[in-house]
């Protein structure tokens, strides 16, 4: 053994000899009790908010004084003595002998101070709502509201001190959201403690909310100068003094506070309720959304996410119309809007919408306005503009798992999966920080498809397995996560999620066996299992010959796979007769017309798709640059 290592084993040891070691385990949670116990009587005797601070200051002093002293001296029955030097105290250990050792008064003063600071931080670790505290046994959020301070030198308004306190406590219980302490019970608490509202100290408050039960609390103020006349409002936490949030409005005379308490009370209500949904909620995209509007639209909103992530179109349309009736302004329900018309394949709907908020973004917040210029792009530009936009946003506010989202969708657009693939990864990173699950089923199956491109098939199957725990019955996973088996040659556990997808689609969403037997279709093709792709894409035809979309499926999967291409060629052109502007039927005529040779042909239908495309196709992109580079070639 090497003579540091001796030093540090000889010093540990006379550091527990000297009981230093005991005497800090004594220490150490002994004061943090005594800091709490400080932090709660501070506000009980109206103490001044220093005490907790200079009562840390003394123990920190303290804590070296204790440690010499420990060191230079020892307890014992006959009183403090200074510790024997260790040749004295080897003596009488070797004439002793070996002893096994008992439990000593301190070994169980040492575990008893150990269990109260369990139970005091406990609950400080381990509470991660940080508003439970503030809420009702019923989930309102608890609310005091005090006299607001008359500030002007005019004595004749002390009236408004309590009127305007009464005219915010009888708006804010109309909300389903609220539990606001009535004005009777707020006002015999306070005015029992003092009378004198400019002299309310946050320790009374603190004294207050604890006989009220609640803990957050409205303290307003109003001012005059000249012919303005300004009434401010603060939503503070009494505990910790921490202001939420401040609010302003303005009046030309005293013949405005009627109306200028309703406006400030419309904007206090509004950011409490929702800022008590976010938190009820506990999901990272919806508290990651800064809307500071109308209460009632914003929960419109929420069932508008919900349903576009259920894939639930047409319900999402309705939730989120709802969302911009009741507020015209809420930028982000008219984006998800457009998104999903997009997603119906509605763009007829969706071109027209985005078109008319654009012209808007200028009178807009950065936020806002850097959202619609992404949606312009997503629409009318092309990928490369969606990631200048969504990488400012993500600059803007890195911890918003959406503006992640848009980036990495607009490199997968691209097919550069790496890239997209990098980018998702951060929201994870983000949730695991948070301790949190994401969300947004669509990224779990678009990872999932990007992966399944570069051949990392073992993170494909983890990404989608942890996309189905989230998402049971999202079909867009159960599809992605099918193919996966199949091509991991595992049919048993294919076959099980098949027939999930099955059960799924035909009692919750009651899709037609055509519909079904398509997806499966994609499923076999994805999985390179083509003769049972094929099989699965006649047969939707057979069950619906009127529904042209499944001929065109059936043609693309011939083309694309070559299966017979001459078929795939016929078939878009019975469809081309009754919709020839149709730029997908000119972009699978052309692709088919390429891969039999006729590239001259092929060129020209598939600039003309170009031309027709509703927005940009990267698949499209490369197959025309592909294409040309052959005609040249030919040239």
């Amino acid at each position: 053994m090497n003579s540091d290592k001796k030093k540090k084993i000889s010093l540990w040891k006379e550091l527990q000899r000297r009981h230093v070691l005991r005497t800090i385990a004594i220490y150490a949670p002994a004061a943090f009790i005594l800091l709490e116990l400080v932090d709660i009587i501070t506000p009980a005797l109206s103490l001044p908010p220093w005490t907790v601070t200079l009562t840390v200051i003394i123990l920190a002093a303290g804590f070296p004084v204790i440690v010499i002293l420990a060191w230079i001296f020892d307890i014992t029955p006959e009183g403090v003595k200074k510790t024997d030097s260790i040749d004295k105290s080897f003596e009488v250990i070797s004439s002793e002998g070996l002893k096994r050792r008992k439990l000593r008064v301190s070994d169980a003063i040492i575990t008893a101070l150990i269990i109260v600071v369990c139970i005091l931080v406990y609950p400080k670790i381990f509470n991660r709502d940080q508003l439970r505290k503030v809420r009702d046994e019923d989930g309102r959020l608890s609310l005091i509201v005090s006299p607001f301070e008359n500030m002007t030198s005019d004595t004749l308004l002390n009236v408004w001190e309590k009127g305007l306190q009464n005219l915010m406590i009888t708006a804010l219980s109309n909300s389903a959201e609220l539990s606001v302490r009535q004005y009777q019970q707020t006002s015999s608490v306070i005015d029992s403690r003092s009378k004198n509202y400019a002299s309310l100290s946050p320790e009374l408050f603190r004294d207050v909310a604890d006989k009220l039960e609640a803990r957050t609390l409205i303290r307003g103020s109003f001012m005059k100068a000249g012919n303005e006349v300004r009434m401010d409002a603060q939503l503070i936490d009494t505990e910790s003094d921490e202001i939420y949030q401040t609010f302003k409005v303005h009046g030309v005379s005293e013949n405005d506070f009627f109306a200028m308490a309703d406006s400030i009370t419309a904007l206090i209500k509004n950011f409490v309720e929702i800022k008590n949904i976010k938190e009820k909620r506990n999901s990272s995209i919806i508290k990651a959304e800064q809307y500071m509007g109308n209460s009632e639209a914003f929960k419109y909103f929420m069932h508008g996410v919900d349903a576009l992530f259920d894939l639930n179109y047409e319900e999402a349309i309705e939730w989120l119309g709802k969302a911009v009736e009741t507020d015209s302004s809420f930028i982000k329900a008219q984006v998800y809007m457009a998104y999903a018309y997009h997603s119906m394949d509605n763009d007829i709907m969706a071109k027209p919408l985005i078109v008319r908020i654009y012209q808007e973004k200028d009178n807009l917040p950065i936020t806002d306005r850097l959202l619609l210029e992404h949606l312009h792009a997503y629409f009318f530009e092309t990928p490369y503009e969606e990631m200048k936009y969504a990488r400012q946003l993500v600059e803007i506010d890195r911890m918003n798992p959406t503006y992640w989202h848009m980036l990495g969708f607009a490199h997968y657009k691209v097919h550069e999966y790496e890239k997209a693939l990098s980018t998702w990864e951060e929201i994870f990173k983000l949730h695991e920080k948070w301790e949190m699950v994401y969300e947004n089923p669509f990224t779990y199956f678009l990872m999932g498809d990007a992966y399944h491109q570069l051949g990392e098939t073992e993170k494909e199957g983890e990404i989608l397995e942890l996309g189905l725990e989230l998402f049971p019955d999202n079909w867009y996973i159960l599809i992605y996560r099918a193919t996966w088996a199949l091509t991991q040659n595992d049919p048993d556990l294919a076959n099980q999620i098949i027939e999930d997808y099955f059960s799924y689609r035909r009692n919750v969403t009651h899709c037609p066996e055509a519909l079904i037997s398509n997806d499966v279709g994609d499923i076999f093709a994805n999985a390179g299992l083509l003769d049972e792709a094929e099989e699965q894409f006649r047969d939707a035809v057979q069950r619906a010959p009127e529904n042209l979309q499944f001929r065109f499926n059936l043609a693309k999967f011939l083309i694309d796979n070559e299966v017979n291409i001459d078929e795939g060629i016929e078939i878009v052109d019975l469809l081309l007769a009754r919709f020839p502007d149709h730029w997908n039927l000119l972009n699978y005529k052309g692709w088919g017309l390429y891969k039999v040779g006729k590239i001259a042909e092929a060129v020209e239908l598939l600039r003309l798709a170009w031309e027709k495309k509703p927005i940009y196709n990267h698949f499209l992109y490369l197959r025309l640059q592909e294409a040309e580079k052959e005609v040249r070639s030919l040239n």
